[in-house]
């Protein structure tokens, strides 16, 4: 089936998304060939399974896997035979949704995925022949003709090594074909799809009569990858997901054939225990304002949202496991987790449209640290213990488009969005303190900056105004802040930090010297730092500024010989370990606990803290994931 153009629904995102106004992207559907030739017909034997897209009587789609009987690829499960035809013979288990779908002459859309690999195919066509086993070993047979096909990008496979698990036990938990107007999702099935890394998109596109000719009826089946929880559901109606667009090669197939049938299927794999989460819904495309709204730190321009009207949940379903020993390794494209605008991570107070502020003078603390202060023209608005969002875009430029980056992947999806933990703060004006990460390209701009400045021009680092650089603020977010205890009650906090993690901490030590609540504070901080004489000082001039009414006391490990002692802190202990068990089981841990800091940090002090009976959930972290 020869491509003719773009489809209604095609046309209609790629103008939202201005892809109309670059003449090069015109021509990007004669990518897709109508045949499929013999080498990438044995790639798909060499597959796992393959998860399919077919429609149910309503016009719904759903997202199948098909899997061979022994979880054994090979040609007995997919296998080419000639004239743009492959032949499927899968293992079927109860709850399987082409076990109501399948039949003779249907539409179909598949994607082979070789996840220890990355590479992948799609393909799309009709099924000349469907037949289920009659001798009851729950097998089916497809001849499946293709008459679209093209070669994805790799560049959102998160890597797995699979084996055959074959000694399965499918079992439907829970099945609701038709969703009620108010009926919501199961806890655990939010849980679940919290936890995924992976989903199967299949999508749908029915022609016009008036199109039918030159953009015939089709389906689609992709894969959209990320970090752990990528897709969100939403608090509000529990059975919403939002699915974040991330840069790709702009084809816009799967959000083409959305925005011309509001429908999608979506399908989660736990690739360790063999469930699969089978789900299809009414789907919306949105994109720039209309996204940022529903998930404000997501600047890609688009995202999918998926309102269920049906789902199926199977136990030990799929044939094929994580292979024991190993651990899915994350894409590096993936970029950080964006979170709903009504999640707590996903809240951001905002200033005014296209608000700015003027970096107005820089503190040097060494060759790779510093703190950079900003103006705003209009007062601030921010919790001690919040994060600051900042867009480097105008100052730095956003990068051009790249389908891949070997050297750099980050770059992709890099909006020059950057947020920082607070370190100090007034009406008008707040402080960063930043340590230049390695090739970073904004930590390096401005600690750049601050080096230059020191050598040639020192008296700017007090008076940068002059240099009139200005920065969009996006706004203020996170929940990482001071409890609210009752008027005159005594308030015991254990604040740990790992390194820089010890910013939000100043803040906060600064806003207890303004508390007139009548509340005493009793602070015991575990600071970790391979930089104590430079960070020190920094701790001890912020303790300095608290009242009679805190009680602050420090164990400071570090490995480095400590010079920079002076302060009113009441009690510092020196520690040359590390923070681990055995220290953890020392302390109160009746106190509320804080922790702040690098995520190796973060799972250690988690771990140490789990095996004093301490689980995550008692403890407020600052994730850095805005």
């Amino acid at each position: 089936m020869a491509l003719n153009g773009w489809h209604i629904g095609e046309l209609s995102i790629r103008q939202k998304m201005k892809f109309t106004e670059d003449p090069s992207l015109d021509g990007m559907y004669t990518w897709i060939s109508e045949e499929i030739d013999p080498g990438h017909a044995q790639f798909h034997s060499e597959c796992h399974f393959l998860p399919v897209t077919t429609v149910d009587s309503d016009g719904r789609p759903w997202s199948s896997i098909l899997a061979p009987r022994e979880g054994r690829p090979g040609s007995s499960f997919i296998r080419y035979i000639g004239g743009s035809r492959l032949r499927v013979s899968a293992r079927i288990w109860d709850g399987e949704p082409i076990l109501r779908t399948g039949k003779d002459n249907m539409l179909i859309a598949g994607i082979g995925i070789h996840f220890p690999t990355r590479r992948r195919n799609k393909i799309a066509g009709f099924v000349s022949r469907y037949e289920r086993s009659r001798d009851g070993d729950d097998c089916v047979v497809l001849e499946i003709t293709i008459n679209e096909t093209i070669g994805n990008c790799p560049k959102y496979i998160n890597l797995r090594h699979l084996s055959p698990h074959p000694n399965t036990y499918p079992k439907v938990m829970t099945e609701r074909l038709h969703l009620q107007k108010d009926d919501r999702l199961p806890a655990e099935l939010i849980d679940f799809i919290l936890a995924s890394d992976t989903v199967f998109l299949g999508t749908t596109y029915v022609a016009l009569e008036k199109d039918a000719a030159l953009f015939p009826s089709h389906l689609g089946m992709n894969q959209r990858g990320g970090r752990k929880g990528f897709i969100r559901v939403s608090l509000k109606d529990q059975r919403t997901l939002v699915l974040p667009d991330f840069s790709g090669n702009r084809i816009l197939t799967s959000l083409g054939n959305i925005e011309a049938s509001s429908l999608a299927s979506f399908t989660f794999v736990d690739f360790e225990s063999g469930a699969i989460l089978y789900l299809t819904g009414e789907a919306k495309n949105l994109v720039g304002e209309d996204a940022q709204r529903i998930m404000p730190l997501h600047t890609q321009m688009a995202l999918t949202t998926l309102f269920v009207t049906g789902y199926i949940f199977v136990l030990d379903a799929l044939p094929v496991r994580q292979t024991v020993g190993t651990h899915a390794e994350q894409s590096p494209y993936s970029p950080p987790l964006r979170f709903l605008a009504e999640e707590a991570g996903g809240r951001v107070i905002s200033p005014n449209p296209n608000q700015t502020v003027l970096l107005s003078r820089i503190d040097m603390h060494s060759s790779s640290i510093a703190t950079f202060w900003f103006q705003s023209s209009v007062p601030l608005t921010i919790i001690p213990g919040q994060a600051a969002i900042l867009s480097f875009a105008d100052l730095l430029g956003k990068p051009k488009y790249a389908h891949m980056a070997p050297s750099n992947p980050k770059s992709l999806n890099d909006d020059r969005v950057r947020t920082w933990t607070v370190s100090d703060s007034s009406t008008h004006e707040f402080a960063l303190t930043v340590r230049e990460i390695p090739g970073g390209v904004v930590t390096g701009a401005l600690l750049n900056l601050a080096r230059a400045l020191a050598k040639s021009r020192p008296e700017l680092l007090t008076n940068a105004s002059d240099l009139e650089i200005r920065l969009g603020l996006v706004g203020f977010s996170g929940s990482f802040c001071l409890p609210s205890p009752a008027k005159d009650s005594e308030v015991k906090l254990l604040w740990i930090a790992g390194g820089i993690g010890f910013t939000p901490f100043l803040r906060m030590l600064k806003a207890l010297k303004e508390d007139n609540s009548g509340c005493r504070w009793d602070i015991h901080m575990v600071f970790s730092t391979r930089d104590p004489d430079v960070l020190l000082p920094l701790l001890m001039k912020a303790a300095d500024s608290t009242g009679e009414t805190v009680k602050f006391i420090l164990d400071l490990f570090t490995s480095r010989k400590v010079t920079a002692m002076a302060g009113s802190i009441d009690d510092v202990r020196i520690h040359s370990e590390r923070v681990d068990s055995k220290y953890l089981r020392s302390t109160d841990l009746s106190r509320k606990i804080y922790l702040c800091g690098p995520k190796p940090f973060e799972a250690a002090v988690l771990g140490g803290l789990a095996n004093s009976s301490i689980s995550a959930h008692q403890v407020t972290v600052e994730g850095f994931a805005y």
